[in-house]
């Protein structure tokens, strides 16, 4: 797990915008292990942005080891949310609530798509629990008409592949970064 001390993030701040810049790409797409700093990488990045939309998955937890419930929230309005998946029996793995992407998900992301006074979209984040949640993938990718910046999950997934392989994206690990 990367320590991200206030100086460690402003150096991979600098060093993502400026590889982003230089790439000409227009999306950036951020991965990493977990808890390597993705989520707080981003903030930092959308510190410098004005007009934002988008997505936000938080998970909340107690003492199992999968958490209780992942919630999806509109970035702008924290009353409009809704769970994505609920922890299963077990207690060691999620079920996804494919109709909060389908239903939910999806429609904020057209609402933002749609909006002229929104320029960046944000996604935080995008793993395994979109898998079946087909309605919600394509909205993702509708949005890609726009500026996109997401967070990924370090996994392979068909959706995260297809995302990952476009021409116009530009794809950083964290857990590989070096300051130069």
């Amino acid at each position: 797990m990367m320590i991200l001390t206030d100086d460690r993030m402003m150096q991979l701040k600098k060093y993502i915008m400026k590889s982003f810049r230089e790439s000409g790409k227009k999306h950036l797409l951020i991965t990493g292990s977990k808890k390597s700093g993705k989520t707080s990488v981003l903030n930092e990045i959308l510190k410098d942005e004005i007009s934002i939309g988008g997505i936000i998955t938080y998970a909340i937890r107690d003492d199992k080891i999968a958490p209780k419930y992942v919630v999806l929230r509109d970035f702008n309005d924290q009353h409009i949310n809704g769970v994505i998946a609920k922890r299963s029996n077990s207690g060691t793995a999620l079920i996804p609530v494919t109709e909060t992407f389908e239903s939910l998900g999806a429609g904020i992301l057209r609402n933002y798509n749609n909006d002229d006074e929104i320029d960046l979209i944000v996604i935080d984040e995008i793993g395994f629990l979109e898998n079946n949640a087909i309605h919600y993938q394509n909205e993702i990718i509708k949005i890609f008409d726009k500026r996109v910046i997401a967070v990924l999950r370090k996994e392979s997934t068909p959706f995260i592949e297809k995302l990952t392989q476009r021409h116009d994206i530009y794809l950083i690990d964290i857990d590989e970064f070096i300051i130069p």
